[in-house]
């Protein structure tokens, strides 16, 4: 099927629809007896199920799912031993590596909670993320390790580090009874800590409960129809829970791609009869990209999807073209347990984030006033659920969940008529323009439509008239004869008076964030410093 982007402007369009305050999903209720339970009785109710099933495979080595169940058990036993009682909370880097999902099943299974760590981040934020959760050990890759020893002394609370390659380490605490609760943990009680970005300012700890791990996973197999006959392939820099409890809930298996090449991960996901293409907008960039992409197929891939970032209309256009499916993309956030929305496999709606998940709604409201909006209308995206955070830790501002238990969350949006969320900006991204509020990545479809354009950022600048009015930063394809002024006399006869582009600056890349979005924060930084 072949996905398109869409003509209309959605921040502009101005037919007149039926007013609706929220959109609940309309897939089938997801199995009750999937909801229950602590989280790592996930691993051990599939290893019962599917002991023999291949878990993972990473390069060649296969782990089935009683060998997954066992790690996990040796590691809960290590961690009691270590600690002569629950580990408390235990920090567990995401390496695209069979020793996570082991440790973090782990982790639970002995009691504590797993702070899950980007291993990515710098020094600082590192440390800043550690002392956040209070963790009193951290399990990590070798390389991690060696950043993390010089940070000790600013730690106060972490006891021990372990690397993750030489797997549990047991100091001989309980013998056989070390995994062992004292007793089973409520639906309620903590579980896991995710940390947020920092995209606006330092990174916040989010308490999830075993249920919203649970309901979480439930919700995205039903959304993506993921099964125990899938096959999911990850090709991705880090090892995202997510799509880990995903599979594990319902014994699919794993396919861990650490190669950054997207062309290798194809041929990956062609030898091991992937079901499901998992991958972030980056790569996805570079593959629209790849040359050789008319000589590429996916031969038993039913579905693909991104999320973390809007992916360009052209490359969504490119990647149906060349493999004949959509790519779904959806919308979340660790406040949310991860996943909120996703596409409609069977229904996709181009630009769309989709539709909420299962036993989740949302509402779209007015970012000054909380007013609901009807349809189209654009404002500030609510989200409502049993995936919803317990709250921050160590977070002493308001909480984004209001007492009616709707979490504002700092995105703008607009739900259609049928219910589709279709994503923009963060509300401190928009900006106002006489009188209108202008939606940046609305500007940016229209930027980046133009044969010339190669990629480009727009931000709200200062203006002397308007007050404040639309800036572009555009980077050229490579040999283009169009100059600027020529892009954007096209590009403006299709935007709002408010939309705009009253400046603009070739340059010769976009700065982006790990995640692919677009640094803003640093061109808004270049128009003051200039």
């Amino acid at each position: 099927m072949k996905t398109t982007a869409g003509d209309e402007d959605e921040m502009t369009r101005t037919d007149t629809a039926p007013p609706t305050a929220e959109t609940a999903s309309k897939a089938p209720d997801l199995p009750s007896s999937r909801l229950d339970g602590p989280v790592d009785a996930l691993l051990a109710e599939a290893a019962r199920a599917h002991p023999a099933r291949v878990a993972i495979r990473s390069g060649d080595a296969e782990v089935s799912y009683a060998e997954l169940d066992a790690a996990a058990t040796a590691w809960a036993r290590a961690l009691r031993g270590l600690f002569d009682e629950p580990p408390g909370t235990v920090a567990v880097v995401q390496a695209l590596d069979p020793g996570f999902p082991a440790a973090y099943y782990g982790v639970l299974r002995a009691g504590g909670t797993a702070a899950v760590v980007n291993p990515w981040l710098p020094a600082p934020v590192l440390a800043h993320v550690l002392r956040l959760s209070k963790a009193r050990l951290a399990v990590v890759p070798r390389d991690v390790r060696e950043r993390l020893l010089p940070l000790l002394d600013s730690l106060p609370d972490l006891r021990r580090v372990l690397v993750l390659d030489d797997g549990p380490v047991d100091d001989g605490g309980d013998g056989g009874d070390g995994a062992r609760r004292p007793m089973a943990p409520a639906e309620e009680d903590r579980a896991v800590i995710l940390f947020t970005s920092g995209s606006t300012g330092v990174p916040k700890a989010v308490r999830l409960s075993h249920r919203n791990i649970r309901v979480n996973a439930a919700q995205m197999a039903a959304a993506h129809r993921v099964d125990a006959s899938s096959t999911v392939l990850l090709h991705l820099p880090i090892y995202h829970p997510m799509h880990m409890n995903t599979a594990v809930s319902v014994g699919a298996t794993q396919v861990l791609c650490s190669s950054p090449r997207p062309a290798e991960a194809i041929g990956l996901a062609n030898r091991t009869a992937a079901t499901h293409y998992y991958t972030f907008p980056v790569r996805l960039l570079e593959l629209a990209a790849d040359p050789d992409l008319p000589n590429l197929r996916l031969d038993t891939v039913t579905l693909m999807a991104s999320g973390g970032t809007a992916v360009p209309p052209r490359v969504l256009d490119s990647l149906a073209d060349a493999f004949g499916l959509p790519l779904l993309q959806g919308y979340g956030m660790c406040e949310t347990s991860s996943l909120a929305t996703s596409d409609d496999p069977d229904a996709p709606r181009p630009g769309s984030v989709g539709l909420p998940l299962k036993g989740s709604r949302i509402r779209i409201v007015d970012p000054g006033s909380g007013e609901v909006l009807p349809a189209h209308g654009v404002g500030e995206i609510q989200i409502h659920g049993p995936h919803l955070m317990q709250g921050y830790l160590g977070h002493d501002g308001p909480s984004p969940v209001d007492r009616d238990g709707w979490l504002s969350t700092g995105d703008m949006g607009r739900l259609d008529e049928d219910g589709y969320l279709f994503m923009f900006d963060r509300v401190k991204d928009a900006f106002r323009c006489g009188g209108e509020l202008v939606s940046p990545t609305a500007v940016e479809r229209r930027l980046d439509a133009h044969p010339a354009v190669r990629d480009c950022a727009v931000v709200g600048g200062a203006d002397p008239v308007l007050g404040t009015s639309a800036v572009a930063f555009v980077v050229l394809e490579d040999g283009t004869d169009t100059d600027i002024d020529a892009v954007l006399d096209a590009v403006n006869a299709e935007l709002t008076e408010g939309q705009l582009i009253r400046r603009a600056e070739v340059v010769p890349d976009i700065p982006r964030l790990a995640t692919g979005k677009v640094a803003r924060d640093e061109l808004r930084g270049r128009l003051v410093g200039g």
